[in-house]
């Protein structure tokens, strides 16, 4: 179980990290994309509060997530957060209409945040 949770782990940080520095940082392209997913209208400066606090959400859950290889509890943590954060961008994308191909990458990472939390949850 041990090297389940660390190759989880390791696929979902793939996604995470450089989501995590994208909103941190506000770099550009991180922005538009989060903007053509979830509709907010964070380009035009609506809801600005939104990319920072994807930041911190991602950078605290990818902490969690690298502790939960080692401390199970961690790892449910952190595969909570990220599993609440991608299926709350899938409902926007459904919401604005989004169907079929659009949703891979999200349904994805959410796929990668729940098998975390499983295999985490099952450690403890």
């Amino acid at each position: 179980m041990f090297a389940l949770s660390a190759v989880l782990a390791v696929l979902l940080l793939l996604e995470v990290v450089p989501s995590a520095l994208a909103a941190l940082t506000r770099f550009g392209p991180g922005v538009e994309r989060l903007d053509g997913l979830t509709r907010l209208g964070l380009r035009q400066g609506r809801n600005s509060w939104l990319v920072p606090a994807a930041g911190v959400l991602h950078t605290a859950a990818t902490a969690a997530v690298i502790a939960g290889i080692w401390r199970p509890a961690w790892g449910v943590a952190g595969g909570a957060a990220e599993t609440a954060f991608f299926c709350w961008v899938l409902l926007r994308q459904l919401r604005a209409g989004d169907r079929g191909r659009p949703l891979f990458a999200y349904a994805l990472f959410a796929s990668w945040a729940l098998a975390v939390l499983v295999v985490a949850a099952l450690r403890l």
